[in-house]
């Protein structure tokens, strides 16, 4: 871990910049008033509830939920400060975001939404895309991506390709990270709890002028923790570091440039099936990703770049060996919004380059080359609005194509040059939002989405082991679903609920097979018909206690009616129609307690059954189903005074036995405790 340096420049910001309190100051904090407390927090209710109630990931623009055709789930700062998730995959699976293959290290590789998935392997291969503040994350390892600087998680259900293009096919998952507001404020944080955890952590924000800032960092660690049926977990500690800044300047009322960084590392145990431990492999990883922006009200221009790595070590191997992963994404966008009057057209174009690159310290051949994958498209999408905001109609089309490119590799058998291939695709999207009433709205849509073949796929030509040599295949078509929704969004007062159903189908899935002897290629085969109900709902009771506080239950559920694999040789090999890893149920139900000094938030998530692909019992492995498991958290803070707050979290409070991913053991029941100074 080599940037205390930057932390400690923080820490010291964070101390000089804490204001002078007088003993008068002190006498007013202490004489509020009751009704002046009462008064903050029915702001901050109105005030949470109007940032709700607007989302920009589902047309790339800011727009009213009630807009929407589609179905979105938002993670709001005040959910987010009420978990004890360290990740956006502890947080996704905390919220029953669909499900999560999630470890207790740092990893979190795999996410469905809707039957489909992102891919553990690389990015390209993801059928759900992963934004952050609008631009690709660069990584499918979201427990990359810490919660101490997010501002809200925004969730879209469902196609959204017209305007990101490929892999948005089951929805869209945007991290949009905090900024400077009002004066400057910051806080320390000190944590320690169960396995030897601990974590420091500070941040500091604030407005000057016209100039916003915001910065946050963070170091912890925790040992190997244990697990209820199994014992100590060996080899399951970890040791990570973070900072994320963000800097923007306003100009000529409406103008702003931001600039944003991210670094992420972490060294942690790999310790494998809990049946076949490896006490002594263990992992670097590492992300930094830095971004440009510049806005005004109609006008929005992107410049990203994200460098990902992945090192991993095999103490345990004869020789000692390391294999690297590295990717680098980048990329530019440009869209403009013009109004004409309450209708809007957005047009705007974008590319996109990921590559890819891998090597090994023992000099052994690697089992792929490099890669290099270019994406240049251009969209649009139109908004009716009819009848004094009553029917709201959209329609939209997108227009990509891709450079897929295998790179000369020279630890790579037979990659001895550059294999390039092109295509092209088009994709579009309807939708309808008639609001019977400002309480009850009907919606629907309809909408195409797809994955582009992966470089590998569609350009191979190399050896990954001695018996296997691999060709792409120019010919292969891009993965495609179209996707039918119908939805009602009720809303009065405190209730808060919306309802949908979807049917998906998936055609031309990707499929890697022998052709004959040792030559592998691939091909399309049929997908899947995935339909299923959605219900979001939560009502805020705290007007039942005669209290003035947050009382508020809320229940996050997706129910999957078919999940059906549509290849005949899949459900051979499986003796199963349903999809591998695809859980019939997940669910999320809780209740948060809120007052101005203290809240509190406890929840349930449920994970249903699957089925899996074993390696338990048969070493070459067996498929079978999966059990679901239900574990419950529970969080608590509390401010003796305004400068102090207080916090108490348990997880998996009744120390359940419990897997996100089959060999994978979580830990026990954990304690975390905390303490963070404010100004």
């Amino acid at each position: 871990m080599k940037q205390w340096y930057l932390y400690a420049a923080v820490l010291g910001a964070l101390v000089l910049s804490r204001p002078a309190v007088s003993p008068a100051m002190e006498q007013t904090e202490t004489a509020e008033t009751a009704e002046e407390k009462r008064s903050n927090l029915a702001r901050k209710k109105e005030a949470d509830a109007k940032l709700d109630e607007i989302v920009v990931t589902a047309t790339r623009t800011a727009e009213s939920r009630k807009d929407i055709p589609a179905s979105v789930h938002v993670i709001n700062e005040e959910t987010i400060k009420s978990s004890s998730a360290k990740d956006v995959g502890e947080l996704l699976a905390e919220a029953g975001i669909g499900h999560v293959h999630k470890y207790n290290m740092a990893l979190a590789t795999r996410i469905e939404i809707r039957g489909l998935t992102t891919d553990s392997s690389n990015e390209v291969g993801n059928r759900i895309m992963v934004l952050v503040n609008g631009n690709r994350a660069g990584t499918s390892n979201i427990a990359k991506i810490p919660v101490a600087d997010i501002e809200r998680v925004e969730v879209v259900k469902g196609p959204a390709s017209v305007v990101y293009g490929s892999q948005a096919m089951g929805g869209v998952i945007n991290i949009i990270t905090k900024k400077g507001k009002g004066e400057l404020s910051g806080s320390i944080l000190a944590e320690g709890g169960s396995w030897g955890y601990w974590k420091t952590a500070a941040e500091l924000g604030g407005t000057k002028h016209n100039v916003d800032f915001y910065a946050t960092a963070s170091k912890s660690e925790a040992k190997d923790f244990s697990s209820p049926g199994h014992g100590r977990i060996e080899n399951t500690h970890y040791d990570t570091e973070d900072l994320s800044t963000r800097l923007g300047y306003t100009f000529l009322k409406d103008h702003r440039i931001a600039v944003g960084f991210q670094h992420w590392e972490t060294e942690h145990g790999s310790p494998g099936y809990w049946w076949k431990p490896e006490l002594k492999n263990h992992n670097d990883k590492e992300r930094n990703a830095i971004d440009v922006e510049y806005a005004n009200s109609t006008l929005t221009a992107k410049y990203y770049l994200t460098l990902n790595k992945d090192t991993y070590n095999y103490p345990s191997s004869t020789p000692y060996y390391q294999y690297f992963s590295r990717t680098r994404s980048q990329g530019a966008s440009l869209q403009n919004v013009f109004p004409i009057g309450n209708h809007r057209i957005l047009v705007g174009a974008e590319w996109a380059r990921i590559e890819l690159e891998s090597r090994r310290t023992d000099g052994k051949k690697l089992n792929s080359p490099d890669t290099r994958n270019d994406n240049y498209a251009v969209f649009t999408e139109g908004k009716l609005d009819l009848f004094s905001n009553r029917l709201i109609l959209t329609a939209g089309m997108r227009y990509d194509y891709f450079d897929n490119s295998m790179l000369a590799t020279a630890n790579a058998i037979n990659a001895t040059e550059d294999v390039s291939k092109t295509m092209d695709h088009l994709t579009f999207r309807g939708g309808v939002v008639y609001k019977v009433n400002d309480a009850l709205s009907l919606r629907g849509s309809v909408g195409t989405a797809f994955r582009a073949p992966a470089p590998l796929e569609i350009a191979a030509d190399y050896n990954s082991t001695g018996t296997k040599h691999v060709v792409g295949n120019p010919d292969l078509k891009p993965e495609k679903s179209i996707t039918y929704e119908a939805g009602i969004d009720f809303n009065y007062k405190e209730l808060k609920s919306s309802f949908a159903f979807f049917h998906t189908d998936f055609s031309d899935k990707i499929y890697q097979y022998r052709v004959s002897g040792i030559d592998w290629s691939y091909k399309n085969v049929p997908g899947a018909i995935i339909q299923g109900v959605e219900m979001d709902v939560s009502y805020d009771m705290g007007w039942l206690t005669g209290l003035d506080m947050v009382f508020q239950p809320y229940a996050n559920v997706t129910y999957k009616t078919r999940y059906e694999s549509s290849d005949p040789a899949e459900i051979a090999a499986t003796k199963s129609s349903r999809l591998l890893y695809i859980p019939e149920w997940t669910g999320a139900f809780g209740i948060r307690a809120a007052r101005e000094n203290w809240e509190g938030r406890m929840v349930f998530n449920y994970q249903g059954t699957e089925r899996i692909l074993s390696y338990e019992n048969n070493a070459n492995g067996e498929y079978t189903d999966k059990g679901g498991f239900l574990t419950a958290s529970i969080k608590g803070s509390y401010r003796p005074v305004k400068s102090l707050e207080l916090s108490l979290a348990v997880n998996n409070l009744f120390d359940r036995r419990y897997e996100y991913v089959n060999g994978y053991a979580m830990a026990g029941r954990t304690f975390i405790g905390g303490a963070k100074w404010l100004f």
